[in-house]
């Protein structure tokens, strides 16, 4: 998308380093490029960190025990493709992948699965974690690479956007909210809140996309009287509050990758160092000498809850513990704080609201929307929104125009042959399963 409509150059991440902290006792090891370059092939590749001397530091002789559960985990997740097949498990939570683990590890992808999903712990269903570790990292060796916005994301990325939009005939209302759907005919009339003009409007529209978060998809739906009766029926994903705290060093910290995760007993999830990724921050280091990081809170809400200078003294704290080298080196902090916008992501099943709805003309496109693809986030949202535009394109007769979607990859090899046989066993093995697990529930009904 952003070749096809801007010119943009992102930053290739360098490597991630995953820190992680048992009380007073900090260990780090660069583990992206490791995993990234292991000469095992997926899903095994995790075990060339073993190769890594200094990953030793950050294991103990316990952690050799969760080997064996390790590997059936990711095994397993091979043969087992949630989005795809619209499998749920009945909403079983994150901490099922991690039976016979030790909390070492556990704490280490616990970890992962809080920076790959933007919740905390407690809102991260199993089937979600095994489609974002699917996506991300366990199919193929390669595809966990972060690329990086080249400055702030309204002057490189949406200002370009929304100018590329209006030189085409399209028009951005600013500070307009949708508030319902009615259907006019054949026509759809969107109504609007105007706040800039203090009034309503309506626009009339033939077809319409739906592009909105969960929670705001829910209410204008469910408050149009055309269509709320079904809209009803349909579940919604729930939407989570985050924080990002920036923090301002007149010091730069070890060399390192440009960011990464904490696991363990810290409260932050990951960071990024700004001063080695984006234009303006670059030039104030090259200035000043000084560094940039921002940190997110994927939290509870009782830790969300705190104040914005309890939060970023946390914040601050914790990064300096990370970083012993910026401790007395603290120069400024601010704190972002984000609306309950931010998809707790749900796997897709028939009771979701899935890109073709079931409204005439009406497609729904987001990091949260039914749709036959396995991509996540960001690249969901573009994958959906180009075929929502691919059937607009259709329903007025300009196939010609229609922009392919780049379909996903294949598993390497090995992933795929071992995915082959997980998902025979589940055919196999299933029904009785099942059956059993029903005549248990059945007895104990009795």
């Amino acid at each position: 998308m952003l070749n096809r409509f801007i010119e943009i150059e992102l930053r290739t991440s360098t490597g991630e380093e995953w820190i992680n902290r048992w009380g007073n006792e900090v260990r780090a090891v660069e583990a992206g490029n490791a995993v990234r370059f292991s000469w095992l092939p997926a899903p095994f590749h995790y075990l060339q960190l073993l190769l890594r001397p200094r990953f030793w530091t950050t294991i103990t002789f316990l952690d050799f025990l969760s080997l064996p559960g390790l590997l059936i985990s990711l095994i397993w997740a091979t043969g087992l493709d949630p989005i795809m097949e619209e499998i749920d498990l009945d909403g079983l939570m994150m901490d099922e992948f991690f039976r016979g683990w030790t909390p070492n590890l556990r704490a280490t992808f616990t970890g992962l699965g809080r920076s790959l999903l933007a919740a905390p712990s407690e809102s991260i269903t199993l089937t979600s974690f095994i489609a974002a570790m699917r996506f991300y990292t366990i199919l193929h060796r390669d595809t966990w690479r972060i690329e990086y916005l080249p400055s702030n994301p309204h002057d490189c990325l949406l200002m370009p956007l929304i100018e590329k939009i209006e030189s085409h005939g399209g028009r951005v209302l600013y500070g307009a909210r949708a508030s319902q759907l009615r259907r006019e005919g054949n026509q759809w009339q969107i109504q609007v809140e105007d706040a800039r003009r203090g009034t309503k409007r309506s626009i009339t529209a033939q077809n319409v996309i739906l592009a909105v978060d969960p929670p705001a998809a829910e209410k204008i739906l469910c408050e149009s009287p055309d269509i709320q009766q079904q809209a009803g029926e349909i579940r919604f994903p729930p939407a989570l509050r985050n924080a990002a705290v920036r923090l301002w060093f007149d010091a730069e910290p070890r060399k390192g990758t440009h960011g990464g995760m904490f696991t363990g007993d810290f409260v932050i999830d990951n960071f990024f160092w700004l001063h080695r990724m984006q234009a303006e921050f670059m030039e104030w280091n090259q200035v000043t000498g000084g560094s940039v990081i921002e940190t997110h809170f994927y939290a509870s809400e009782d830790i969300l809850n705190k104040s914005n200078e309890l939060l970023i003294i946390e914040a601050t704290k914790e990064v300096q513990t990370a970083f012993p080298e910026l401790r007395g080196h603290f120069v400024h902090g601010s704190l972002r704080r984000n609306n309950a916008t931010q998809t707790q992501f749900i796997v897709p099943t028939a009771r979701s609201l899935h890109l073709d709805t079931p409204w005439e003309h009406v497609y729904a496109c987001g990091d949260w929307t039914g749709y036959p693809s396995p991509v996540f986030w960001m690249e969901r949202c573009v994958v959906t929104g180009i075929a929502a535009a691919n059937r607009i394109l259709v329903n007025e007769g300009r196939s010609d125009e229609v922009y392919d979607i780049i379909p996903p990859r294949q598993p390497e090899l090995a992933a795929r042959i071992i995915g082959g046989f997980v998902r025979m066993g589940r055919r196999i093995l299933g029904p009785v399963i099942f059956g059993v697990a029903r005549a248990i529930r059945g007895k104990s009904r009795v």
